[in-house]
């Protein structure tokens, strides 16, 4: 039975039993769950700052490591950046001074440091695995490149005269893959419509185009002729060590036999002389006596995808304009 309480009252000095309100009833349900809670809380933090479990020593122990090895990852990303950099830089000026023309660079996105050290520990982990291998293959193929370019392509300088009299550039001022329209090999005869074998190369210009000494070398044949057969006005140019280049079906003849002429000088203008059916030059080079596919030489200029169009559509078996 629950114990009866009273309070004295001065007013009417006497004893009077105490009520319980309902406000009472809820204040103190109220205070002893929120005595509750915040003792429960208080366990839980307590035990928390003074046990620590397997798995939470784990996590503590592997957080402090990456906590760590992030200020070293962040160190080896700036400097692989810098390195790629550099890399690229040099690959650049290695292939423009071999090509003579500007690279194409591919879409190269350098790692974003400050997105893997905020990455979570999983994802920082995959990334950290991903710049290892990656850095790996990157000094693989840089020993590659090393060794082939040390051992395989080094030049003497007993060859440098002979690279440079290479004839690299397009035989013509402002060439453009698709003027291609015939290329070295089995043709079909613009005339009797049989196939022959096309010792060069056609390329259709307009009339009066430049053509121009793909490198340096000497006149060693600039003639003129009437008939409305054969080469037409044609010039020859030694450029040394057996390599010859042969000019065809021109218009007006800009050099003379026994000319020096530089690397890019103005030789001819094109034009449609001999036997040919369009404005066209007809284009040839001779190694050591022989007719080799020209296509293999011109490289000045070009980009490698705007090459790669060239050597293909040389491939075809079309007429010729001669």
């Amino acid at each position: 039975m629950a114990e009866v309480k009273f309070r004295y009252n001065t007013k009417t000095l006497r004893y009077e039993r105490v009520s319980i309100s309902v406000l009472t009833i809820a204040l103190n349900t109220f205070g002893y769950i929120t005595f509750g809670a915040l003792f429960f809380v208080g366990l839980v933090v307590l035990q928390n700052l003074i046990i620590e479990t397997p798995l939470e020593k784990s996590l503590r122990a592997e957080n402090n490591a990456l906590s760590g090895y992030k200020v070293t990852l962040a160190s080896m990303l700036q400097e692989s950046n810098e390195r790629m950099t550099v890399l690229d830089e040099q690959d650049r000026a290695l292939y423009e001074q071999l090509f003579e023309t500007k690279k194409i660079a591919p879409p190269h996105s350098k790692v974003d440091k400050e997105e893997i050290l905020a990455a979570e520990s999983d994802l920082f982990a995959n990334w950290e695995l991903a710049t290892r291998e990656q850095s790996s293959k990157l000094i693989e193929k840089a020993k590659l490149y090393n060794y082939t370019f040390s051992e395989t392509a080094h030049i003497n300088k007993s060859d440098l005269k002979l690279l440079q009299n290479l004839p690299t550039l397009p035989p013509v001022k402002d060439f453009e893959v698709d003027k291609l329209v015939s290329g070295f090999g089995r043709r079909i005869n613009p005339f009797h419509k049989g196939l022959y074998h096309h010792d060069g190369i056609d390329i259709s210009m307009p009339v009066g185009t430049e053509v121009v000494s793909p490198a340096a070398g000497t006149v060693i044949a600039a003639n003129q002729s009437s008939l409305v057969a054969g080469f037409g006005n044609y010039i020859e140019i030694d450029h040394g060590n057996g390599i010859i280049t042969k000019y065809a079906h021109l218009g007006d003849l800009k050099t003379r036999y026994g000319q020096k002429v530089s690397k890019g000088h103005t030789i001819a203008l094109v034009g449609s002389s001999g036997g040919s059916i369009a404005p066209h030059l007809h284009y040839e080079v001779i190694k050591k006596g022989k007719n080799v596919n020209p296509v293999h030489y011109i490289i000045g200029g070009l980009s490698s995808t705007d090459y790669q169009w060239l050597v293909d559509n040389s491939k075809k078996e079309n007429q010729s304009l001669d």
